[in-house]
């Protein structure tokens, strides 16, 4: 290493600080390797650069103090974003969520009346009964398993009404298609769909040889914030 590199104060090493003279020295060396001329005012790299690209028919000088000098430039192409990203990015702001009135009008949470029909939904009870299996697993009890059934999904499952203050909802029984906050869509043999209020109304349905009882008024939730619910054990009313 040189006396000058030596002696040289590492703070001095900037983007704009003049060269030290090794390096001018190997700058005049190398001239036959096409290198780029330093500024003949200042003796540095950057300006001598950019005022060797400039076209003669502007002042390079100028262009250099307005587009350059004390400015960070990117010295490396920033990463483009690919076509499919801007696409969805246009799509979501093109969306709009519809409004529970929307929904209502165009019956989006009806079930067709081709598609009431009870065959229809029995390959979905087949595969519920898969679900709970698994839930309960090889282990556990009546009251572990009870536990699990509070949080568990009932799309697919046959429920009956065992009791109910509104008595024409008694005995209704069917394949579970449709569960929101306060009912329960059940489809019955007789190809029909039956809403079910959960207040007031208590559901039974069997696993295993063992049937379960549920009390509406304790589920009152959306299926998604009762599976993330704490329930605690509290007295029942009967009805």
């Amino acid at each position: 290493m040189s006396t000058d590199q030596q002696d040289r104060n590492p703070r001095d090493l900037n983007l704009y600080a003049p060269l030290p003279d090794y390096v001018r020295h190997q700058q005049a060396h190398a001239a036959s390797l096409s290198a780029v001329p330093l500024d003949p005012v200042t003796q540095t790299f950057v300006p001598g650069f950019v005022t060797a690209q400039v076209s003669s028919d502007y002042n390079a000088r100028q262009v250099y103090n307005a587009k350059v000098k004390d400015k960070v430039l990117m010295l490396d192409n920033p990463a483009k974003e690919s076509a499919d990203k801007k696409e969805r990015k246009q799509n979501r702001r093109g969306t709009r969520r519809m409004t529970a009135r929307e929904k209502r009008e165009k019956k989006v949470y009806e079930v067709p009346a081709d598609c009431q029909d009870y065959a229809l939904f029995i390959p979905l009870h087949n595969l519920w009964l898969q679900y709970v299996e698994e839930l309960f697993g090889r282990q556990g009890n009546a009251i572990t398993h009870a536990q699990k059934l509070v949080k568990a999904d009932y799309h697919g499952a046959i429920m009956t009404v065992v009791r109910s203050k509104c008595h024409s909802y008694i005995g209704v029984t069917g394949i579970m298609v449709q569960e929101t906050e306060n009912l329960f869509r059940i489809v019955t043999e007789q190809n029909r769909i039956k809403a079910v209020p959960k207040a007031a109304s208590v559901f039974s349905f069997k696993v295993r040889n063992e049937v379960y009882t549920i009390y509406g008024n304790h589920i009152r939730y959306r299926a998604a914030e009762r599976a993330a619910k704490k329930f605690k054990a509290k007295p029942t009313i009967d009805l």
